[in-house]
Parts: structure tokens; C-alpha cells; sequence
């Protein structure tokens, strides 16, 4: 039978006391550990393959040391969120409950049963459900929504700046081209109905073009109508002066734009100039010529909510304050805009 590994084993392994392994295991208030100290210990419990009695470790404390988490398992979004949230709850010594998207309520039942301390969502843009909220809220449940109540005084919510992530991306295209970008939202379904991320957007491209006495020039095209009418696309397409910079406000507008390019003739990073506002796609990268984007920090948007869930459920931080936490977005830039090599 293997031996059991201890604390004792893991402080050993790292040179550091056990108080320090058991500051880094549960954060403890008061007591500093150093980065270098703190990735010894890490890199002996993950060498040594030291698990913590989460059941002793429960009745000392009076928590289960398990984070749920909801969101839509089949949406890629949600799994890069995923991926910094666990690597956060690893450091610190919790688990991850995973439930899908029908099982949103079930989670206040195990907070209530005392088999989860708190609840993370990867909620769609802008989403607000009030009586969901207002459970939670009369329940007292630690909860994060990620990308969710952007506008709720009662909801913590962990965000990006969809407002200057446009700003940053004209910038980056301004300075590169000098050609007064045009705005291209895409929509779905029959009506214009846009969440507050693109609300956001468009007031950020709003401000930025009026700082730079720009005139505005913003087109509103039906995703569905590229399945349908592509020449739509073409034909607006054609009819703006060349060369052009665009920002589209999705990535599928700009993989549009590519194909409307390519049956007119045109070159993407020379006559067309183009950007996306997000990555929901995940190809960006991958296309030919490589699509520029604002990359939405679902990774580091993970982390950031595995950090605040756990402060509140330790009381380092008090549940009753409902701050909105800004996780800045990160700005890829592809030859889809013209470099200087390019010209």
C-alpha cells in the first residue's frame, strides 16, 4: 500500500515550514507567503500528489470547500472561463461542481444542504434574471456572474470593458491605416435588438470617431440574410470607398466580409482593412489572411471570479458588496490590418 502523504511530506519537499503549506492550502489572513515560497510548496503538493481531507478539513470549518458553477457545456466561451476558474480553485484548495444549463436552481438546494459554499455563472451578455437574483440575494448566496448584471446594484459581476475595447482597437487600426473605420453590426433574428455589450460597442465607436472628428458610418446587416442574400454583402461591400477599415462588431461578420471580398476581387489587409470586437468564433487566428481582434479574457474573467467567490465565502470580503470587477480585454493584431510590411 503506497504511503499516505502528509503536510509534514509536502513542507519537507518545499523547505518551508507547515504553516506555510497550510497558508498557501487555505490563504490564511495575516501570514504573507512568498511567490517563490508559494510555487515550492505548489510544485511539491503537485509532485507528491498530496490531496487534502476535504471532509476534515469541512468539519473544522464549515464548508465544502466546492464552488458550482453553471453555464452552457456545449459553448467554448464558457469552457475558457472554465479553465481559469479551476486553476484559481486548485491553488486555493477548492473544487468545481459543474451544472448545465438546465440546472440553474438546483444550485441555491445544494448551497442550502451545505454541499457548495457559493455559485459562479457564465451567463450570455448583459444577462439579468430578477427573480433569480432576487433568490439568491434572500438566500444569501455567494455568487459571481461572469459577463452577467452589468447594470444590477445586487449582483457582483465580473467584466469586460466592452466600451474601451473598442477604443483600443481603433486606435490600433488608426494608427496603422489612417482610414476612418466603419462600423459593421451584425444581428440575429428579424429585429435589431442589441444586448449591453453591443450597446457598449457601438457608443464606444460613437465617442471614438467624435474625438476624432470622423464622420460615423455604421451598417446593420442580418446574419441570416448571408444565407439568403449574399449580395447584400457584396453590394455594400463594393460601394465603400477602397481602400477601407471595418470593425465588426462579432468575428462571423468579419469571416462575411472575407467571402464578400473574395468574390469582389478584393485583398483583406489591403484594400480591406478589418477587425473584430470579439472572438467567438475562435478561429481568428486560423483565417487566411489572420483576423485582428479584441480577444475577450474568458481565461483571466475565470480567474477573477474564482478569486472574488472565495473571498466572500471566507468573509475577507463582504457578500453585501456588490463591485463590478473590469478584466481588461486583449487586442490581437493579425495582418487582416495593413502593417507597414505590407504596403
Amino acid at each position: 500500500m503506497a504511503k499516505r502523504v502528509t503536510s509534514f511530506d509536502v513542507a519537507r519537499r518545499a523547505g518551508v515550514s507547515r504553516s506555510i503549506v497550510s497558508a498557501v492550502l487555505n490563504n490564511t489572513p495575516g501570514i504573507g507567503v512568498g511567490e517563490e515560497k508559494r510555487k515550492a510548496v505548489l510544485d511539491a503538493i503537485e509532485e507528491l500528489n498530496y490531496r487534502v481531507d476535504a471532509q476534515a478539513k469541512g468539519m473544522r470549518t464549515g464548508r465544502s470547500y466546492c464552488i458550482g458553477v453553471h453555464g452552457d457545456l456545449s459553448n467554448p466561451m464558457f469552457t475558457q472561463m472554465l479553465q481559469g476558474l479551476q486553476e484559481a480553485c486548485k491553488e486555493r484548495g477548492y473544487h468545481v461542481l459543474l451544472c448545465g444549463v438546465e440546472n440553474r436552481t438546483e444550485l441555491i438546494e445544494l448551497f442550502m444542504q451545505k454541499r457548495i459554499d457559493g455559485i459562479v455563472t457564465k451567463d450570455t451578455t448583459g444577462y439579468a434574471d430578477e427573480s433569480w437574483e432576487k433568490e439568491l440575494n434572500d438566500q444569501q448566496v455567494p455568487f459571481i456572474s461572469v459577463e452577467g448584471y452589468p447594470e444590477s446594484s445586487r449582483t457582483t459581476s465580473i467584466l469586460m470593458d466592452y466600451k474601451q475595447s473598442v477604443h483600443d482597437a481603433l486606435n490600433a487600426m488608426w494608427a496603422l491605416t489612417k482610414l476612418p473605420p466603419v462600423y459593421l453590426g451584425v444581428y440575429k433574428g428579424s429585429e435589431y435588438r442589441p444586448n449591453w455589450g453591443d450597446r457598449e460597442r457601438l457608443q464606444g465607436y460613437r465617442e471614438w470617431m467624435s474625438q476624432h472628428r470622423c464622420e460615423v458610418s455604421i451598417e446593420l446587416l442580418q446574419e441570416e440574410s448571408w444565407l439568403y442574400a449574399p449580395k447584400v454583402w457584396e453590394k455594400w461591400l463594393e460601394m465603400l470607398p477602397k481602400p477601407v477599415a471595418i470593425i465588426s462588431n462579432w468575428s462571423r461578420g468579419a469571416i462575411y466580409i472575407y467571402r464578400a471580398a473574395n468574390k469582389l476581387g478584393l485583398r483583406i489587409g489591403e484594400d480591406v482593412h478589418i477587425m473584430a470586437a470579439d472572438n467567438t468564433e475562435s478561429v481568428n487566428a486560423f483565417l487566411v489572411p489572420a483576423l485582428s481582434a479584441v480577444e475577450v479574457p474568458y481565461p483571466d474573467m475565470g480567474r477573477a471570479a474564482a478569486s472574488r467567490i472565495i473571498e466572500y465565502i471566507e468573509g475577507k470580503k463582504w457578500i453585501e458588496s456588490k463591485e463590478k470587477e473590469w478584466v481588461p480585454a486583449k487586442l490581437s493584431m493579425r495582418d487582416s490590418v495593413m502593417t507597414g510590411r505590407s504596403r
